[in-house]
């Protein structure tokens, strides 16, 4: 049994194995979620793409903003913050901390040199600080260490297409990531 489906620090019922949380890229770039969705990619094998191959409304905002560098989003590192599945947005912040150590080993291994966290607790976890306004950290680089290995953590807006600034609040971030890419 992995490391992740053996966890029960969170409660929660739906385990994931430690395999299917990381979609592998080939860019400088991985994005990092909050938590797995049911029918999301944990199921498609892809991130942003549904069970049936389709690419979700989070998806084509994400991709509208790839497109800037020239990159697919199939292209990119993925995971989340949280390793399970969360029944209650609340438990998110916990879950977070709780699988910080998980998140922490994945991206030491990784060829990566941008972690982009999608939201609030992906960059609290991070971060290790209580972020009070989110938009004060949005677009800003801090540097970032896992062992050894020396990361710029840039925060965003959450892609999805209910977010008022999924799209037009992050546009000139990906301008400037042109930098690293």
């Amino acid at each position: 049994m992995s490391e992740i489906s053996s966890c029960a620090l969170c409660g929660n019922l739906v385990k994931l194995s430690d395999d299917c949380l990381l979609q592998k890229g080939k860019t400088n770039f991985i994005v990092v979620g909050e938590s797995p969705a049911k029918n999301g990619w944990i199921v498609s094998k892809k991130a942003f793409f549904d069970a049936n191959g389709k690419l979700q409304a989070s998806g084509r905002v994400l991709q509208k903003l790839l497109d800037i560098l020239n990159i697919s989003i199939t292209d990119i590192y993925f995971t989340e913050a949280c390793k399970c599945i969360i029944e209650d947005r609340k438990n998110l912040e916990k879950c977070a901390q709780n699988c910080l150590p998980h998140l922490k080993k994945q991206l030491a291994k990784l060829p990566c040199k941008v972690i982009l966290t999608m939201g609030l607790h992906p960059t609290q976890a991070l971060l290790g600080t209580k972020i009070k306004k989110f938009s004060d950290f949005v677009g800003k680089e801090f540097d970032f260490k896992v062992d050894e290995k020396k990361f710029i953590l840039i925060p965003i807006y959450h892609p999805s297409p209910l977010n008022p600034k999924g799209y037009s609040g992050n546009v000139e971030i990906f301008q400037k990531l042109k930098k690293y890419n």
